[in-house]
């Protein structure tokens, strides 16, 4: 299947039609400066077309230009600030001068929403990592750089490939998002694969907590990870860049990343790319499983770059744009040993022999994105828009310089919206969603078959102020179809008898339906509750359905639901009909977002019926492959190896999920402020036992203090032991991890200029990740110090 980006994206013929016949009125220029009580200019505050995904940031002297309508009303934020809301109409001479006051927390837009709602405004949790706080969490990975966020752990497959984790749940349950769209990588598919998006060039990073399948389908019962960022420019704004360097000692890290942006009458442009490339972190001195001590993390470096670039046609209409990507990484995979031999390359020579350090992956992936909107096309229609997004994407795993395993993914997403006005007192959206993709597993590890996905979906979301209170409802139903080849169901053990595979290709599909209601009350001024509660039907995946094989990231043989296993260790096909995943969710959650003490306080319960999960069987791979050694050879790479895996046959039992999160701010002075968070989760089966790698109470606390020209952060979080296990699951030990911060801002004739420095893990602690597949093979990097430089202008 190689579909056009352009097959399903008549509203693009549409758009440009109607820029096309339009003859003039152009959007309101607006000049603006943001200060403080005290007439201070506020730095990087964001002002916001209500109701519009186009935004601006102020400059170091507080100064901004927007275009907008001349109806629209803007949304002035900063954090450490009440924000403000604006109309265009009251501008004298199209000039704005916004003081805001101090104390309370920043209202964000969430582009993940759907509604344009504020993350303050939304019944389900959210968290919003953007500004100078992204840039100072940013790491090579999403998972490490959202790990602090109340609710999100890292699976953490080393430095190098870490997913996140949100309330216990990941892979097929987390759907991680480039701006709205699945980023279309196989990250979902085994915890060894990286996740192609990068926090180093994105202006923001949303996570919902809690089933979000609404807008993004089946695949998000556990939440969802927005990577926002300009590719595709939304606004008009004047030419800007942005370069940044760092280098870290942990990993002998060099990064250097580049952004501009700008804009000429109707269009926009935008342009990023980063390069980085490190040797293998390192790590307080530990002992392997195997009783080996080391203090480095083998085999975990990395090299990689992207490039990005867009351009947008943008009137008072609508707009009309399109993007390209391109990504070229290699790292190193921790933990991948293929023949556990020892590697004695002297340290110098590290860098230029990776590929003798053991198995790595080399992955590419080409991005095209088209999108459009137009405001007001006619009576009852606020927005007309799509957004699509083509992806080529490849994956090898290399070991000895020579390709062991490919996978491939070609897909195709589009969304198309229509966002009404407000009709009998409710507003909202309705829209149809479409998903193809072709996924291809080439070689001896290709423990999933070839498969390939259409996915179509009609969903809506609407919600009605009611005095104090704000009602949210939404539905969407979904129509999923596999078609995976290659299938083999027999294995037969009798030696006298002639062994046959027979290779079929299997059709499954599903139609999963999901709805939810939420509830805003704002009870007092600067104070909320919200309460959510939704019923999630979620489609198996392709691999939780027909996974056949030895996975070495996980050292498991995987058996999908498709396959019945007996006591003997012969495989054939299962009679038991596939059942969806059912979350039953509620979320509970209390908000002080004004005044210099502020919290959220989230509780959640989530009773899921069906849960699939991989349960062992008692097996091994000896029990299957010991009647299959002439078939396989001596030469078989993971003969020997593969004996000693178990055998994990997906299955499905009710689950329940519950836990808490709580985060609170304290503004000490304008210059200081005090956070603490805690969160936790526990999972367990109905009939008896813990879910495997449920990670484990996380407490934190930060200082920071913000002068005129510089800043400083020290940051303290806490993990818990974790002994709450499955059956043959280790136990981890608490660990806690202190990282300080510095940022000086200064000014060279046009340069606006911060320099920075990263302390992180200062203690050089060890820590071992629960949630981590090879968690005793793999700690957490040791005491590392950064550097760097961000240059504007």
């Amino acid at each position: 299947m190689r579909p056009s980006l352009f097959q399903l994206s008549p509203l693009a013929v549409l758009v440009a039609s109607v820029f096309s016949a339009q003859v003039q009125a152009q959007s309101t220029t607006i000049n603006g400066l943001v200060l403080d009580t005290n007439g201070q200019a506020i730095e990087q505050a964001r002002v916001h077309v209500h109701g519009r995904q186009q935004y601006v940031y102020a400059d170091n002297n507080g100064r901004f230009t927007i275009q907008a309508p001349s109806d629209a009303e803007l949304h002035i934020s900063a954090k450490g600030y009440g924000d403000q809301f604006v109309k265009v109409a009251d501008a004298q001479n199209n000039e704005l001068r916004i003081q805001l006051q101090a104390g309370g927390l920043e209202r964000i837009v969430v582009a993940a929403s759907g509604l344009h709602h504020y993350d303050l405004e939304m019944a389900n949790p959210v968290s919003v990592l953007s500004g100078e706080e992204l840039s100072r969490k940013t790491e090579p990975t999403i998972g490490e750089t959202l790990k602090s966020m109340p609710g999100v752990h890292s699976n953490y497959y080393g430095p190098v490939a870490a997913s996140p984790i949100l309330r216990g749940l990941d892979g097929p349950r987390v759907r991680i998002l480039s701006n709205g769209l699945d980023s279309a990588d196989v990250s979902r598919i085994g915890p060894d694969h990286a996740i192609s998006a990068d926090a180093i060039t994105t202006e923001q990073i949303e996570v919902l907590r809690g089933p979000s399948t609404l807008l993004y389908g089946s695949g998000a019962v556990g939440g969802v990870v927005n990577v926002v960022d300009n590719r595709l420019p939304r606004q008009l704004r004047p030419a800007s860049t942005q370069i940044e360097t760092r280098y870290s000692s942990g990993a002998d890290e060099k990064t250097a990343a580049l952004a501009h942006d700008g804009g000429q009458e109707q269009i926009a442009w935008h342009f990023d790319g980063f390069k980085r490339k490190t040797n293998n972190y390192d790590v307080p001195d530990f002992t392997n499983d195997e009783g080996e001590s080391s203090d480095q993390l083998a085999n975990s470096w990395l090299d990689n770059s992207a490039v990005n670039g867009g351009l947008s046609w943008i009137t008072d209409k609508g707009l009309l744009g399109f993007s390209i990507g391109h990504i070229d990484s290699e790292y190193g995979i921790p933990g991948h040993h293929h023949h556990h031999e020892e590697h004695e390359a002297d340290e110098h020579e590290e860098e230029e022999h990776h590929e003798e350090a053991g198995v790595f992956a080399r992955v590419k992936q080409d991005r095209y994105g088209l999108a459009g909107e137009l405001y007001k096309p006619f009576a009852g229609i606020e927005t007309l828009s799509f957004s699509s997004a083509l992806t080529r994407y490849q994956h090898h795993e290399i070991e000895g310089g020579a390709i062991g395993t490919t996978f491939k993914n070609d897909s195709f997403e589009s969304r198309f919206t229509a966002e009404h006005e407000t009709f009998a007192g409710w507003h909202g959206v309705v829209g149809y969603h479409l998903q193809q993709s072709d996924y291809k597993a080439i070689g001896e590890e290709a423990f999933t078959p070839d498969t390939k996905t259409d996915s179509h979906s009609l969903f809506v979301l609407e919600e009605r102020s009611f005095g104090d209170f704000t009602a949210q409802l939404g539905a969407r139903i979904e129509q999923v179809d596999y078609k995976a080849s290659g299938i083999e169901f027999e294995h037969h053990h009798d030696e006298e008898e002639t062994e046959e595979h027979h290779a079929e290709n299997v059709k499954n599909d599903f139609t999963a339906a999901s709805v939810s209601a939420g509830l805003v009350w704002n009870f007092q001024p600067g104070y909320n509750w919200a309460l959510s509660v939704s019923r999630s039907e979620r489609a198996p995946s392709a691999a939780e359905l027909y996974s056949n094989g030895a996975h070495i990231a996980t050292q498991t043989y995987e058996l999908g639901l498709a396959y019945a296993l007996d006591a003997d260790g012969e495989i054939t096909q299962s009679e038991t009909d596939f059942k969806k995943e059912v979350a039953n969710n509620i979320d509970l959650t209390l908000r002080k977002f004004e005044g210099d003490f502020t919290f959220t306080y989230n509780l959640f319960y989530n009773k899921v019926h069906n849960y699939l999960y991989m349960k062992d069987s008692g097996l091994t791979m000896a029990d299957l492959g010991a009647h299959e050694e002439e078939d396989h050879g001596e030469d078989h790479d993971h003969e020997h190896e593969g004996e000693e895996f178990s055998i994990f046959h997906y299955q499905q039992q009710d689950a329940t999920l519950y836990g808490a999160e709580f985060a609170m701010a304290y503004q000490l002075t304008p210059e200081q402020e005090l956070e603490f968070f805690i969160d936790s989760v526990r999972a367990k089966l109905d009939n008896g036992g813990d879910l495997p790698r449920i990670p484990p109470i996380k407490v934190g606390t930060g200082y920071s203090y913000s002068a005129e020209d510089w800043s400083a952060t020290i940051d303290w979080t806490h993990y818990m032991k974790q002994n709450r296990v499955a059956a043959g699951e280790s136990a981890t030990g608490s660990y806690q991890i202190l990282d300080l911060g510095f940022s000086y801002y200064f000014n060279l004739n046009d340069l606006d200029l911060t320099a920075f420095a990263k302390a992180n893990n200062l203690t050089d602690e060890l820590g071992f990740v629960h949630s981590s597949f090879i968690k005793e093979d793999a700690p957490l990097p040791g005491r590392s110090f950064t550097l760097g430089l961000k240059a504007r202008f």
